[in-house]
Parts: C-alpha cells; structure tokens; sequence
C-alpha cells in the first residue's frame, strides 16, 4: 500500500483526530496501549507508518480527537443483527439523525455515523440491537483500512466534502433515552447463547432486571438460572462474579438499560459502596457431580488444562525439549514423547505462547521451532523489548487478557522466576501457592495449559522433588512434572517423577541433533538412576584410569588370558564393575582387542594390545 495508509493517517490528525496503528486486516492495536497512545502528532504518525506501512487506522473517540462520537450500526447475518434497520425503527418514532455528516461504511456493510458532541458521551455497546456508541474510551476503525473479512472501510460522506456535524436534540435523545423502552419492553434472550456471547447477554440482562426495579438478590438468582438454562456451556461462578455481576453496582436501578451511575454528582454519592455482597453459597453433593476422565494434551505426560513442569540442569535440553512440544501442538503433529506409542494419536492443533526471558526468537527460538516441525504461524509470543513484558506475572490481569483473546492450547514460561511478582519470594510456600493459582483458574476457564521451565538445584546426588526443591510449592501445584538429564551414554532422558492422573509414564530417551529432538527409546530408569549412575561414574573415574594403565601395562609383553588379566586386577584391588568399564573404554578407544582359539570345552579367550604403545602409556 505504500505510503496510502500513512497519508490518510496523517489526514485524519490534521482534522483534529487522534490516530494509532491497528494490524492489518484486523482491530487489534500495534501499540502497547492500544487507543490510549493516539496521538496527532506528525512524526509520531510518520513513525508508525513507517515502521508498519499496511497497518490499520485507528482513530480514538471522545475527549482524545475533540468529543467526537460515533454511532455504530453493525450487520451479523448469523446473529440476527442489522442496526440500520433498528435505527430506521427508532426514526419512525423519534425523528430522523443528522445524515449531512461523516459517514462511513464498515467491513460488514454497516455504518458509522460521525458527531461532534461538547458533552461527554461514554463507549457502549448494545445501547439497542445492533447498535453501539463509540465515545469516551472507545475508537473505530477508519478508511481506507481492510476488515478481517477482506473489505475496505469506505468513506460514504467525505470529511473532503461535508463538514461534521454538531450532535442535535434528536441525537442527544438517541444516545441518552428518557424511558428506557428500547430495550425495556423488547429485551429477550434467545434459547442458546454460545461462547463468545454469553458475557454480553448476562451482562444485559443485569442491566434488564435493574432497569426493572429488581433486587439485588433477585437480578442474581435470575441470572443465573438463565446462564444454566440457556448459555453453552454456562458460565462458571467465577466468570459471573467477575465480569457479570458488577454491572449491578454499575448501572441505576428504574432507570434505561446502560444508564450508569455518575459518581461525580453528589445525588449518586451513596449509590457508590456499599461493596457488592457475595451470592449465596451452594454446596454440591457428590452424587451430582458427574465423573470425568482425565484429558491430555500430551498423552500420559502433560494433562490439558493443568501445570506441568520442566526441570532440568543447564544444557539438559529443556529449551529444545518445549520447542519440540510446542511445535507438536501448533501443526498438529505427534509429539516425540509419544513418539512410539500406537495408542496415542496426534495433538490438537492450536496456539500455543511462550514468554522466554532466557532466548531470543531471532537467534535461537523460531529456528528451534522450525526444525521441529512448528507451524509457525500459530506460535505466538511477546517481545523482551516489548514494555508489556514486565507485566506478564503469573498472577496478572494481562496474563488474563492474553489468553482471553487468543485462546491458546499452550502456554510456556521460561524460566520460573521471571514470571514470579517482585513482591514474593521463591521459598514462601503461602505466597508462591498464591501466585500459581490463579493458573489453575485460567486453565479450568479456558482449556488452556501450562508447561513451567524450572533449572535444578546445585546439590549432588539428588533426585526427584529434592531436585527443584528451592522453587517451594512449584512440585505441589504441578499435576505432572518432568525432568531432563544426560546420561553417561551420550543420550538424554526425560523422566516424568510425578503425575496426578495416572501411573508414571515410561522415561523418554533421546538425542539434540542441531536443534531437535530425534527420538531413540523407552526406559523404566527415572531420574534416580541417571543420576547414581552419573555419580558413581564421577567417583569411579580416578580408579578407571589407574585401571586402564595397569591393563595396558600388563599386556605389553604380549597377549594374555582373559581370566588371567581377571585375576592379576583382582589381586590389585580393582573391583569388577571397575574392571569391566576399564576394558570397555579401551576397546572403544581400540587399544585392545579379544579373540579366541580352540573348540566347545577347550575354547580359550585372550586379550592382546591394538598397536604397539608409547612408552609414556606403560608403567615402570
């Protein structure tokens, strides 16, 4: 589009609107602030568009670009909504809006119609069917940007060629209703309100039942009676305390739907608290509570929904490992841990994010990602440089928002304590199971997962939960948790220590090659084994070595006896596990070689040296 977007941007803020960027071909904000960061400035625009040349307008209303107010008639077929039809309705009764003013048509072949109003009108959504208000704290989006569905936002009456017309009585009666009988006498719920709608609709019929006069107590119980009756699914308690109820306390009571109380003037002073009191409680009996299998989003190591942690020394492979896992579930694919087993299918597609102060997407993550084979399109993540970063807690409204409007199968924290308030510490267990709850709300809420990265401690010869143990309450909260390692082989495992929903799946064997996990095989060793078995290595290293010597030094008259080279170490103290690994590492490094001579009971083995050795490898 080359410069076509930045000069209509540039237009608009010579008109006196406050602008800001939106991603192409949708209405999600390119600042961190969204319509808060519309300026009008010249080259704070000409930075932006520069930096984002197909990028949407946006154009902030209300206070921001000189109390404009746009009224918003939207058309969805599939919900049953036209506004120009309700607005022409409203006409036949009210009289006619001020049409010689900017008007625009929108992506869907709606309308917005432009006002400037001195007063200060608030953003509303659904003021009447099919009809929202955008002012103080709202924005539109404005031609010539590009709908998600493809279309252009068109200008129907150019700013060009008609002026903007000052808000009159007709349009001060439409945005604020004296009887509140637009939606009083017609508001009605339809028999199943699907995700998506459901907020808005509880939310709407809170402020139906206010504008009636209703209780408090009674707005509640018919709310939520209609939530279970008519919402799929329903709401949870939660949703409806958080983002339903309040609108009690928000709006009037025999007043208009959406009429909100105006704590500036003195007469709405004690309408402000009293906080809102809690519902009743109501307890469940267990003969009502259906059972339910356990879902997976990995199966049998990572159950969807819940916590899983990844622990793991520095350079065990973590990173690699969750790329792995987060490439899985991004395309579509079978997961490596799951890898060789017939009765476990793909994963579900979806997003997955992943907030990593550790590595950086350009240098190591997106290749990491592409080599296992991630659909790169539905991963998504959040700058270090973005200031947003230093929001993302486990605990925060953002995390919240993130996940609300992108509804991930996964999200991944790398490591633990980036993403831990400032204000806890990692050994207060109350605090820190404070902190991760609010996953477990989020991962009920929304179907959404968590894999946590946690590096081990420093002790030797631990194993399992003594591993992560300076994390506090990290193991308790976790429904699985998996820890990486190396072994003395070369290969590295993944062994799950912990699992809530079943027996402990089989420990996953496999190799970093480049980048990507390429899997070898199963075991029933866990992180104890590995660990002893490294540790005993460590502590048998010096007397490997001497071992290694004497053997070489003993065969350099010339070939001997396998049972004789036996005895002669036995007789020096070497123990057999010694032994053993001394002549395996020798034959690995083709120092020595076996073979045999004779037939049934007469076969003999020897052992004799590869090559003649330097007289520095020979003892005295």
């Amino acid at each position: 589009m080359s410069d076509c977007m930045k000069n209509h941007a540039l237009h608009y803020a010579g008109l006196g609107l406050a602008v800001f960027p939106i991603k192409p071909r949708s209405k999600q904000p390119l600042t961190t602030h969204g319509f808060k960061d519309a300026s009008k400035d010249q080259q704070q625009i000409d930075q932006w568009w520069s930096r984002w040349p197909d990028a949407n307008i946006g154009i902030a209303t209300g206070s921001a670009s000189g109390g404009l107010v746009v009224i918003d008639l939207d058309i969805d077929d599939s919900k049953g909504l036209d506004g120009r039809v309700t607005l022409r309705e409203w006409e036949t009764q009210h009289g006619n809006l001020p049409d010689e003013t900017w008007t625009a048509i929108t992506g869907r072949g709606g309308c917005h119609y432009f006002y400037h109003d001195t007063a200060t009108v608030r953003n509303r959504t659904g003021i009447y069917k099919g009809i929202d208000v955008r002012g103080e704290g709202g924005y539109i989006v404005a031609p010539p940007s590009i709908h998600p569905n493809g279309n252009t936002y068109t200008w129907e009456h150019d700013p060009v060629l008609f002026p903007l017309a000052e808000a009159n009585g007709i349009v001060f009666d439409f945005l604020c209703p004296s009887d509140g009988s637009q939606e009083r006498m017609s508001f009605a719920l339809p028999d199943k309100i699907m995700d998506g709608e459901r907020t808005s609709a509880m939310v709407k019929l809170v402020c139906s039942q206010q504008a009636k006069g209703l209780s408090d107590e009674a707005i509640r119980a018919a709310v939520r009676a209609e939530n279970e009756q008519k919402c799929v699914p329903p709401l949870t308690d939660r949703e409806l305390e958080k983002e339903v109820f309040p609108a009690i306390m928000r709006y009037q009571k025999g007043t208009a739907p959406y009429q909100e109380k105006d704590f500036s003037r003195r007469s709405d002073w004690n309408a402000q608290p009293p906080k809102a009191k809690p519902g009743p409680v109501k307890l469940v009996s267990m003969d009502q509570v259906k059972e339910k299998e356990p879902e997976w989003l990995i199966n049998d190591y990572i159950p969807k929904g819940q916590i899983t942690v990844l622990a793991g020394d520095g350079g065990a492979g973590k990173t690699t490992i969750w790329c792995a896992i987060a490439a899985a579930v991004s395309s579509g694919a079978k997961c490596f841990l799951n890898q060789d087993n017939p009765f476990a299918g793909n994963c579900k597609a979806g997003k997955v994010l992943f907030f990593s102060s550790e590595d950086t997407a350009e240098y190591t993550l997106v290749s990491r990602l592409r080599k296992n084979g991630a659909k790169l399109e539905n991963v998504l993540s959040l700058s270090l440089a973005d200031d947003a970063f230093s929001e993302i807690k486990f605990d925060s409204e953002r995390l919240e928002e993130i996940i609300k409007e992108y509804r991930p199968e996964l999200v991944l924290f790398d490591p633990l304590q980036s993403f831990i308030p400032p204000n806890i510490q990692m050994g207060a267990r109350n605090a820190m199971r404070a902190c991760l709850n609010p996953l477990i709300g989020l991962g009920e809420q929304y179907g959404v997962t968590f894999i946590i990265v946690v590096h081990t401690n420093k002790q030797s010869g631990m194993w399992g939960r003594k591993r992560i143990a300076d994390s506090a309450d990290i193991w308790d909260i976790a429904r699985s948790v998996l820890i990486a390692g190396e072994g003395n082989d070369g290969l590295r495992y993944l062994s799950q220590e912990k699992s809530n929903y079943g027996p402990l799946a089989q420990t996953v064997l496999f190799k970093l090659d480049s980048g990507k996990v390429e899997f070898e095989s199963y075991t029933d060793k866990k992180d104890k084994d590995f660990v002893a078995a490294v540790s005993a290595a460590t502590y048998q290293a010096p007397a490997r070595e001497d071992a290694k010597a004497f053997i070489l030094d003993y065969l350099k008259d010339g070939e001997k006896e396998t049972s004789e080279l036996d005895e002669m170490m036995k007789a020096q103290g070497v123990s057999k596990e010694t032994l053993k690994r001394a002549k395996a590492d020798l034959r690995k490094e083709n120092q020595i070689f076996y073979f045999n001579r004779g037939y049934g009971s007469e076969k003999k083995f020897y052992c004799k040296l590869s090559a003649p050795i330097p007289s520095e490898n020979l003892t005295e």
